[in-house]
């Protein structure tokens, strides 16, 4: 509207050498002295200020925006089919965003290796110096088949230890109580490596 103001009381002035475009039936024609010409300069103009400030939005749509996000990452904490009852951890959105990017998943593709399920691995024997452990074995030092009268180690001592893991041979423990370095420092490389790699080194299988 100002721009149609100015070109209409100001602009009309400067026709000798900026000529105003008016739109009339059988073409354009130059040099056009009524309002036509101001208003199609104005309107060109609101249309050439939108396509230059389309990228400027206001901060409060940022705020707004935001305060929606967090508002849907506190719904995800709170969803209860996302809790997993068996380690009691419920869904934790890390990011206010995360909702958006789980919004543009359309396809999920894995392969037959378990990625997107659960791989669980489970220990059951060891060779610490040499010496295998894992199997049962008898006062003679037998080996003794697993059945459900073996007697399964004892891990109450352990108040760290993972009340449904299943073991039987009570040597290993025996060595951890007796304070066994070797024992003690296989089970800290064990746990502090996510790959076991077994090697040969002087005879001995490490």
């Amino acid at each position: 509207i100002c721009c149609g103001i100015w070109e209409t009381l100001v602009g009309v002035n400067f026709q000798s050498y900026l000529p105003w475009e008016t739109f009339v039936p059988g073409g354009p024609k130059k040099g056009g002295t009524t309002a036509a010409g101001a208003t199609v300069i104005s309107v060109l103009v609101f249309f050439s200020y939108v396509i230059i400030l389309n990228t400027v939005v206001p901060i409060s749509l940022y705020v707004s925006i935001e305060i929606i996000r967090f508002g849907s990452s506190w719904m995800i904490n709170w969803d209860e089919k996302m809790y997993y009852e068996k380690d009691d951890t419920p869904a934790r959105a890390r990011t206010t965003a995360l909702n958006e990017e789980l919004g543009q998943i359309e396809y999920i593709f894995s392969d037959k290796t378990g990625t997107l399920t659960q791989n669980i691995m489970t220990f059951n024997q060891c060779s610490i110096q040499g010496r295998a452990y894992g199997d049962p074995v008898d006062e003679h030092g037998n080996p003794m088949d697993i059945t459900v009268k073996t007697p399964k180690v004892d891990f109450s001592w352990n108040k760290y230890g993972e009340k449904t893991f299943t073991f039987y041979d009570n040597r290993v423990v025996e060595a951890v109580q007796s304070g066994n370095k070797e024992t003690h420092e296989f089970f800290r490389l064990l746990s502090l490596c996510h790959t076991v790699m077994s090697e040969q080194k002087e005879g001995t299988l490490m």
